[in-house]
């Protein structure tokens, strides 16, 4: 064998990954995963500082009050932002036409989510009354703002995304506001502030980087605005309730939460949910990316490239996920205690893991669907999963307590998912769940389920070998195509 028949094969991989799709996606990976690694560690230090700055009872009413504001300014926001991906990211170089739509769509979003806030403001005294949490009241009122910046925040992702400026994206809407909160945050612990200034931290935390992107809004060289169409509107309205039906970790399982259980257990719980969105910050990444390329495949019609596309996130968005939740859950032992006495936050963590880990096999299906503009599909699946959600645990609690929350999550995330599964197969002919994967889903969910059970290091290690073992499986599919196999 010569040298040159020898480092063909290396050549050739070198070709497929290097120079070909992949090296696009470990691109904005590196750079939106270092972007969402700085986000990572300063949203940490933001937990830390709250466990330390109030009580555990006010840290969790500051969380109920939170949860609610974000879940709806999120949810408005999202719906504004997939409006102007869906049309950016199929002409990505019409200037005038995203920012005539992007003024468009953030005046829409202020006006509606100004009305949450007004109201928020009026029913905290009710809110906290029904509830009896008179801690309430104050977060209520103090953090209406946040509902509308936050708002124009995440609307403004969309044109961004569309011309594929996800780490852009990223920093704005994760790295940006985590770095402010540490910084103001620390100066009310030093300066000994009242608690309410906590809620002008985290108000102003999305004021400072939605100034970025509002600079293109007031470019003099574009004039006017471009109203949305009768589809963008009920485009738009799909995606905001299917939105508000997915916000489940971090907002509507706190609300439920601050119903069934105490402050302090709501506290302990909001740690464990916090982290656990960390599960997902590799995979955010390349589902960004994925979305506006694949919207360009499909306006061009190219089934073939979409499909080789599909599969291709499809390995990457598992074992990103698999790898995720190994690393966070070897580390949770030695950092949860640093917040201090939140005890039964790790098992809960370990709970979380699951439905995050049976959902990585699904999420690139689920934004497949919504690039094409099949909204209604993700709806249907995120409101069901938001039923079993608000009753499951009303059910369960009497039994299992706090931990009925994740395991609402787990049989929603087992039963539903085939729905979108099945209308991706039956509008793009592309299978994206196969009975392999099945095997790792169970694999995976039995020996999280052993750890959180257990709770020894033993169970741990055993659970996190095997997670580390299908997300390096995964990654091997994703850097060595089927074609490299003849090699």
């Amino acid at each position: 064998m010569t040298p040159a028949t020898f480092s063909r094969p290396f050549a050739e991989m070198s070709r497929w990954t290097l120079g070909g799709r992949l090296h696009d996606y470990f691109a904005i990976l590196l750079i939106g995963s270092g972007a969402r690694a700085v986000g990572l560690g300063s949203q940490f230090l933001v937990l830390l500082i709250l466990s330390r700055v109030l009580s555990k009872g006010n840290f969790g009413d500051l969380m109920a009050a939170y949860g609610f504001y974000r879940l709806a300014s999120v949810a408005l926001g999202v719906g504004g932002s997939l409006v102007l991906l869906f049309h950016v990211s199929r002409r990505p170089d019409d200037k005038n036409a995203e920012i005539k739509l992007h003024r468009y769509g953030a005046l829409l979003g202020a006006a509606v989510s100004a009305v949450i806030a007004v109201a928020g403001v009026f029913a905290a005294g009710t809110i906290a009354g029904v509830l009896g949490k008179p801690g309430l009241e104050i977060w209520f009122r103090q953090l209406a703002p946040f509902a509308v910046f936050n708002t124009l925040l995440v609307i403004s992702t969309g044109p961004l995304e569309g011309r594929s400026r996800v780490s852009e994206s990223i920093a704005l809407t994760e790295v940006a506001p985590n770095v402010v909160r540490v910084v103001l945050l620390l100066l009310i612990g030093l300066l000994h502030l009242p608690d309410a200034y906590v809620a002008h931290v985290l108000t102003l935390s999305v004021i400072i980087p939605w100034l970025w992107p509002a600079r293109r809004l007031r470019d003099r060289s574009v004039s006017g605005l471009r109203p949305w169409t009768t589809w963008d509107y009920g485009y738009c309205a799909k995606s905001i309730v299917a939105m508000l039906f997915a916000s489940q970790l971090g907002a509507i399982d706190i609300l439920v939460g601050n119903i069934l259980f105490s402050s302090d257990l709501v506290a302990d719980y909001a740690v464990a949910s916090r982290l656990a969105g960390l599960f997902t910050f590799l995979q955010l990444a390349v589902l960004k990316r994925f979305a506006p390329r694949a919207g360009r495949l499909i306006e061009t019609g190219d089934i073939n490239a979409l499909r080789q596309e599909v599969e291709l996130c499809r390995q990457l968005m598992i074992a990103l996920g698999a790898l995720s939740i190994c690393g966070l859950l070897l580390i949770a032992p030695f950092v949860l205690p640093v917040f201090g006495n939140y005890g039964i936050a790790q098992e809960l963590l370990v709970w979380l893991a699951i439905p995050a880990y049976i959902g990585a096999f699904y999420s690139t299906s689920d934004r497949l669907l919504t690039i094409a503009g099949h909204a209604g599909v993700t709806l249907l699946f995120n409101g069901l999963s938001c039923l079993v959600l608000i009753t499951l645990p009303f059910i369960l609690a009497p039994w299992i307590g706090v931990i009925s929350i994740p395991a609402a999550m787990i049989s929603s995330t087992v039963l539903f998912n085939l729905i979108i599964v099945a209308r991706v197969q039956s509008t793009f002919a592309i299978q994206t769940v196969r009975w392999r994967d099945a095997a790792f889903m169970i694999v995976g969910a039995v020996g999280l389920a052993g750890y959180a059970i257990g709770g020894s290091p033993l169970a741990g290690v055993i659970a996190c070998g095997m997670l580390g073992g299908v997300g390096f499986y995964f990654s091997f599919l994703a850097i060595v195509p089927r074609r490299q196999k003849s090699i």
